[in-house]
């Protein structure tokens, strides 16, 4: 199945061929030959709209297969895929934005790691594994900073061999050593990454860090734009 999200975040429309329909426990769905719609994972939500005419209450990935959960036509039938375009938008800024905040944060705490994003407009937070106080009023103004400077988001394939030589060692195993997408903020170290992201950093907003706590041996930055 053709993920058109992964090329282009800025594409709302598109037609596609029912390829079959099903029932779990999240109710009927249907699967495509090609899709627009983000499945919600990686801390980011999916994308709603609808399908023909009905409405796409969620998407999600199970194994190889993107889940459409509304009630679709026959398997074979030719629909129309149209998504929310701003909610497909915020999704991104917030996305785009957490791993901006990693960068950053790495930069400024060497200490600090990302281990966990939540992209969630309204809820987005950064969680970093490693302990040292940060300064709320420094990391805000150089995330704004960043935001001014139009820094470039790249989105590229690699492979785990070409990663480590290139870049760095990860930290986990890609399953089956296969090719998998990576995205570059500016110059901040590249990271895998299967979400749906902006052209560069201007698009965002304006950040603003609503707190700074210590959780768990870690911290946690949970941020809003606007």
């Amino acid at each position: 199945m053709s993920k058109l999200y992964l090329s282009d975040t800025y594409l709302f429309e598109c037609d596609a061929k029912i390829t079959a329909t099903g029932t779990d426990e999240k109710g009927p769905y249907v699967l495509l030959d090609r899709t627009v719609f983000y499945p919600q994972g990686g801390g980011q939500p999916c994308d709603l709209g609808t399908l023909g005419a009905s409405d796409v209450m969620m998407v999600k990935q199970v194994g190889e297969e993107v889940r459409h959960y509304c009630n679709g036509a026959a398997p074979g039938a030719q629909v129309r895929l149209v998504i929310n375009g701003a909610r497909r938008l915020a999704n991104a800024r917030h996305h785009t934005a957490s791993h901006l905040m990693a960068g950053i944060v790495n930069g400024l705490y060497a200490s600090l790691v990302a281990v966990k994003g939540h992209a969630f407009p309204g809820e987005a937070y950064v969680e970093f594994q490693g302990e040292c106080e940060v300064n709320l009023e420094l990391l805000e103004q150089a995330m704004n900073a960043a935001v001014d400077a139009a820094l470039p988001a790249v989105i590229f394939d690699s492979t785990p061999e070409k990663f480590e030589r290139e870049f760095y060692k990860l930290p986990y195993e890609i399953p089956g050593g296969k090719e998998f997408r990576v995205l570059r903020i500016g110059d901040y170290p590249p990271v895998p990454c299967g979400g749906t992201h902006l052209k560069n950093t201007s698009e965002i907003g304006r950040v603003k860090i609503k707190k700074i706590s210590a959780k768990n041996g870690g911290v946690k930055v949970s941020f809003e734009i606007s």
